[in-house]
């Protein structure tokens, strides 16, 4: 699983900034659960969507079996 920035496309590693909509920086810590896990300098950790952060979480399945399963579901959900 991958994690990118919206921004620039360049992939976010553990331990890299990232940054909330009003401008505070948070180190990543983790991905749990389909959320990011932060924390600033002095705070605990703190979980956000990927999307509150300006990233994005590429599934690291890109095989044919997974794309296929994938395109099964989306047709079933519409």
């Amino acid at each position: 699983m991958q994690i990118k920035r919206i921004l620039d496309d360049r992939e976010v590693f553990l331990g890299d900034t990232v940054f909330d909509a009003p401008g505070r920086y948070y180190a990543l810590l983790e991905h749990s659960g389909g959320d990011l896990v932060v924390a600033r300098e002095d705070c605990h950790p703190i979980r956000f969507r990927p999307k509150q952060l300006g990233c994005y979480v590429v599934h690291a399945n890109r095989t044919e079996r997974g794309l296929a399963q994938e395109r099964l579901r989306d047709y079933w959900e519409e």
